[in-house]
Order: C-alpha cells, then structure tokens, then sequence
C-alpha cells in the first residue's frame, strides 16, 4: 500500500514538472512577447502602468499606440477599459524561485498624450523622462506607487505630481508641477529642479528638494525622517515650524526670526510664500 502511495506521489510529481516544462512562463522557460500594442484615441484619458518586478523604461514615441515589448519572466497584459489602457506586467509563484526572476519591460506612449498615467511598481526598476528640460513630457496627472525598487523621472510637467512609497528610491530632476505631494512611508526621495508648490508627508525616510526657484507654497509634516530644502538665496517665503520633537534649522537669513522651544517662525524677502514645517520627531533643513 505504501509503496502505490509513493508511486503515485512521483507520478503526479512528474507530470506537474511536464506541465512546468512544457509551459511558456514554467521557472525554467523564457517568455518573450514583442510588439503588442493598442490605438490611443481622444477617448483614453487614462494610462495605468501595474508592473510586478520588473525592470521598465517609458519612452515617449511619434506613434499614437501604446506599444510594449518584454523579455524574461512573467506575463504581459495590454488592453482597453473604457477610457483606460491597462499595462499589466504579473509572475507566477514558481518564476519568484532562482536567480533570472525580472522582466525586462519597455513601453512606449506617444508623446502627445496629455492625460493622466499612474504607476504601480512593486519592485525593480523604472526610467521615464521626456526629451529635454525645454521641452518636457507634459501630463495632466502622473501618481506613482512604490512598493520598493529604483525609480528615475526626468523633465516632467504636471498639473498634479503625487508619490506613495512604501519603500525604495525615486529620483526626479526636472519636474514642472502645480500641485505636488509626496508620502514617504520609508525609503528616500530626491527632487532636483523641481519647481511648484509641494506637501510633503514622513514616516520614515529622507527627502531632499532642491529648487532654482520658489515658485508656490510648502508643506511638510514629518514624523521621523528628515527634510532637506535647498532654496534659491533670493527666495520670498514666510517660514512657520513647530517641533514637539526633532529639529527645524534656517540657514537663510530671515526678517522678525523667533525661535523657541523648537519652534521656528520669520521671513525671508516679501514673503511671498508660506512654508509650514511640523516636526513630531526628526528634522528638517532649510538652507
């Protein structure tokens, strides 16, 4: 009896590593989809990136399709729903096991496109940028959402920037908004050129901004982690920071300055602006 049970355990062994072996996404398979792509009409105003481990580059294209190509692990889905196209990038349990587990993805939108465009990465690797500082890729809307990963944005102009993290680390130089905000649960946020006004929420984590020009006003609200704000030295603001913990600190050399108990107030130029600072824990670096 016992040695039919065995026979049978192997036999059923066998015939799910057939199935694997003989699977287009099996663990020791290569999938590899080129080329599929869809129309994109004035209807779509929604373009939703879902990629699961998988290291991607958008680049911006004359064509009016979106087009992705992928190599490596995984599976591919791009369709339409409605007024959104669907780029969907998924592995299979077993394609988590070994070494070669990413998805080399690429995906091209046409450069025209003007509506919104959310991202979810849960891990991996991301690259987007536009053509050049002076002439930047231009969205209504850009919302990312990072699990973890490596994520690089260069000469983008939004009307709205929003950015969830989890964890991992997104770098953007050159970006254009009218309303930004960035929640950092953990991990690291660096903006570089960045001009408009910004929110910004810690956990956790770093972010650093550094503007040529103040351009709008300024939120952060820091639980632990830590701010660094490097302004233009003829910037017009009207600081206001509160510390229950942690640390404000100004460099910039302010008109009617107050500091007590950690607290922070006073202006700089016309004050034109406003910059809120609250700080539970951490600190936050204004210079």
């Amino acid at each position: 009896m016992k040695n039919a049970f065995a026979v049978m355990i192997a036999l059923l062994a066998l015939g799910t590593l057939y199935v694997i072996l003989n699977d287009n996404t099996s663990l020791f398979a290569k999938e590899s989809q080129s080329g599929d792509r869809i129309e994109v009409t004035n209807n779509i105003k929604h373009i939703d990136l879902d990629l699961e481990n998988s290291d991607t580059e958008v680049i911006p294209t004359d064509k009016n399709e979106v087009q992705v190509d992928i190599e490596g692990k995984g599976t591919m889905t791009l369709k339409g729903n409605g007024d959104t196209i669907d780029v969907v990038v998924k592995h299979k349990w077993y394609e988590w096991i070994g070494f070669n587990r990413k998805s080399n993805v690429t995906v091209y939108i046409p450069k025209e496109y003007r509506n919104s465009m959310e991202i979810d990465i849960g891990s991996g690797n991301f690259v987007m940028a536009g053509e050049s500082d002076s002439a930047k890729w231009k969205l209504d809307e850009l919302s990312i959402d990072m699990g973890s990963g490596n994520m690089e944005l260069e000469n983008i102009e939004t009307n709205v920037f929003e950015h969830d993290g989890s964890s991992g680390d997104l770098v953007v130089s050159g970006l254009t908004t009218k309303n930004g905000k960035v929640e950092i649960s953990s991990g690291d946020v660096e903006l570089s050129n960045f001009e408009g006004p910004l929110e910004g929420d810690l956990s956790s984590g770093e972010l650093t901004v550094t503007m040529n020009a103040l351009k709008g006003d300024l939120n952060f609200d820091v639980s632990s982690g830590g701010v660094n704000l490097d302004l233009p030295e003829n910037a017009s603001f009207k600081l206001n920071g509160n510390a229950s913990s942690g640390d404000i600190f100004c460099n910039l050399p302010l008109k009617n300055q107050k500091i007590e108990d950690g607290d922070i107030s006073g202006v700089a130029g016309s004050g034109k602006y406003t910059i809120d600072v609250s700080v539970s824990s951490g600190n936050v670096d204004i210079y």
